[in-house]
């Protein structure tokens, strides 16, 4: 049942409840009115017929004209308090019938009694006949004092037992009444602290992270509506956090993948895309670097310009692929023979630069190129061929040949064309306006 069905019948039985406390309290003034009527009438009653019993007395002792109008005038009283209508039940009626049927026997005694007492009466009344008005009159007397009594007695009794039904009924009614409010509304707060501990439960797991779990309901009412809308908010949720992660990793990957690309520029940007070494513009960058570190602790280093023998023939011979692959070949030599603090890097085509940095003595140049001369002419074995190929290698120093890279490559390449020009040279170093100095290496 929904909680607002509950609430609302909740609250009919608490007005009912009222209403019928209100009701009890109304009938219960009522009965205690009409009971404070009929004993303030019998009570009535009883006085006029004691006054009338005192009447009578003084009727009888005088027997004057006065007193049988006061008398007449008592009878009478009593006659209109008789008729009167008190909601008496039938048993009280019948005593008041009685009573009236003995002040109409009062009214007759009278009424013989003052004929005898006429002048002009046939026979006068005599001492025997007074004394039995006398004794009707003290009989009737006592028998409306008697009536009254019962009347009295039956009036309280009848008081008495209505008042405890009536107690004892609207107790009941009460008692029932308040039993089941009291029930109803356990049954209600036990339902509504179910639900709300139910959805305090869901919402603290939320709080804690947790998509997953789900509150469990049984009733149809608000709060399992309630349950439900939450139910519904935490599933939505968790395929929001579900979306969100997929996203989230769709964006790693694409940042990722960009990154990568970046990266990849970067490379391609400074690097040949053949050999993997670097390219002209980042060997001459990162050169200009090393000269100006060289150049601030007067430290010489040497730039060679190395330009392979045979290779055009090969190329033209074996196809571009196989040359592509010597230049490959040579370039993982270069790079395996030198030094960490060592630069290598191709111009094009078959034409490479070596940067070799700190340079103590000449002395160690000479070994360097004979140790890069011996490796470039290792035969090289691409599928089924033997290939050999040879340099010519021109060399710069720094400072000696140039302060600037565009200095230092120029003179390295002017030596280099020396050495090819010669065809029993291997390598010579530029000795600028004093012409080359030539190095031979058989």
């Amino acid at each position: 049942m929904m909680l607002s069905k509950r609430l609302k019948l909740t609250a009919t039985l608490c007005s009912i409840l009222t209403f019928v406390v209100g009701l009890s309290l109304v009938q219960v003034h009522n009965y205690q009115q009409q009971i404070y009527r009929q004993l303030n009438y019998s009570m009535k009653l009883q006085l006029i017929i004691d006054s009338l019993r005192s009447q009578l007395w003084l009727y009888q002792e005088y027997t004057d004209e006065q007193g049988l109008t006061e008398l007449n005038n008592r009878q009478a009283e009593l006659a209109a308090a008789l008729s009167q209508n008190i909601d008496w039940d039938q048993q009280q009626k019948l005593i008041i019938q009685n009573i009236n049927r003995l002040n109409t026997n009062v009214r007759t005694l009278i009424n013989t009694q003052n004929n005898y007492h006429n002048p002009q009466a046939v026979q006068p009344i005599t001492l025997a006949a007074e004394r039995l008005f006398k004794a009707k009159y003290s009989m009737v007397i006592e028998e409306m004092t008697e009536e009254m009594f019962r009347l009295h007695q039956l009036s309280v009794t009848q008081a008495k037992t209505k008042q405890q039904t009536l107690l004892w009924l609207v107790g009941v009614i009460l008692l029932i009444l308040a039993i089941l409010v009291t029930a109803w509304s356990f049954m209600t707060l036990t339902r509504f602290k179910k639900g709300l501990a139910s959805l305090n439960s869901g919402m603290e797991a939320l709080a804690s992270g947790d998509l997953t779990s789900r509150i469990v309901f049984n009733d149809a009412d608000e709060l399992s509506a309630l349950a439900h809308n939450f139910n519904l908010m935490k599933q939505s949720l968790t395929q929001i956090t579900v979306k969100k992660d997929s996203l989230k990793q769709e964006v790693d990957r694409q940042t990722y993948k960009l990154i990568e690309q970046q990266e990849r520029l970067i490379f391609l940007a400074e690097h040949d895309e053949l050999t993997g070494i670097f390219n002209r513009r980042a060997f001459i960058k990162k050169i200009d670097n090393a000269i100006a570190r060289d150049l601030r602790s007067d430290d010489q280093a040497a730039l060679l310009f190395i330009d392979l023998n045979k290779f055009k023939q090969i190329n033209d011979t074996l196809g571009h692929s196989i040359g592509d692959e010597v230049i490959v070949t040579i370039a993982q030599r270069l790079i395996k023979s030198l030094r960490s603090t060592d630069i290598a890097g191709r111009l094009g085509g078959d034409e490479f630069v070596v940067w070799l940095d700190l340079i103590t003595e000449p002395i160690n140049i000479d070994q360097k190129i004979e140790q890069l001369l011996n490796t470039i002419k290792k035969p090289i074995k691409i599928a089924d061929h033997t290939l050999e190929v040879g340099a010519s290698i021109g060399i710069s120093i720094l400072p000696k040949n140039g302060l600037s890279s565009r200095e230092l490559i120029s003179a390295a390449d002017t030596a280099m064309y020396q050495a090819k020009a010669a065809n029993h040279l291997d390598y010579c170093y530029y000795a600028g306006d004093h012409g080359v100095t030539i190095l031979a290496t058989s």
